[in-house]
């Protein structure tokens, strides 16, 4: 936890997104303290946001907005702020060298992924996998490219 007193005190971020929640109780994060002195004591404390993955079995209870589980739909029209996390790449979060194109979200399931969760006041977090050297995949591309020209069309 003291990288992210740093990160405050450097960088001053309007998000903070956690992860990791399933594997420790608060307690050994000790991201309890560290979201008190976030939101009473930090610089950022009037203007910070963040999700609800900071401990073992706090996700769809507590933060800013709810990510409750990757891939999380709602049924009904939630009450608080939420997210969808999802992957163009259905088999990892990560590049693989090997994926295959059936293994990959289509064009046309981002979009209507993106107008569901829009509909129901939520936020769609839309994850590519870099490359070891930090580049995009050319297919990832044009699946970000065809969200920006149906964005810039409808959105």
């Amino acid at each position: 936890v003291p990288e992210l007193y740093d990160l405050v005190a450097r960088y001053s971020p309007d998000l903070i997104w956690s992860d990791g929640d399933w594997e420790a109780p608060d307690t050994y994060w000790n991201s309890t303290n560290f979201l008190a002195w976030l939101y009473n004591d930090s610089p950022i404390k009037d203007t910070v946001v963040v999700n609800d993955r900071w401990c073992k079995n706090c996700s769809c209870y507590h933060g800013g907005f709810y990510n409750c589980a990757d891939k999380f739909k709602p049924d009904v029209l939630p009450n608080h702020k939420w997210e969808m996390c999802t992957t163009v790449d259905t088999h990892s979060w990560g590049y693989r060298r090997n994926m295959q194109i059936n293994e990959l979200m289509s064009e046309s399931k981002i979009i209507s992924e993106l107008i569901q969760v829009v509909s129901y006041g939520g936020n769609y977090l839309l994850n590519v996998g870099p490359t070891k050297e930090g580049t995009i995949a050319p297919i990832f591309q044009e699946r970000l490219r065809a969200v920006v020209n149906w964005l810039t069309i409808h959105g």
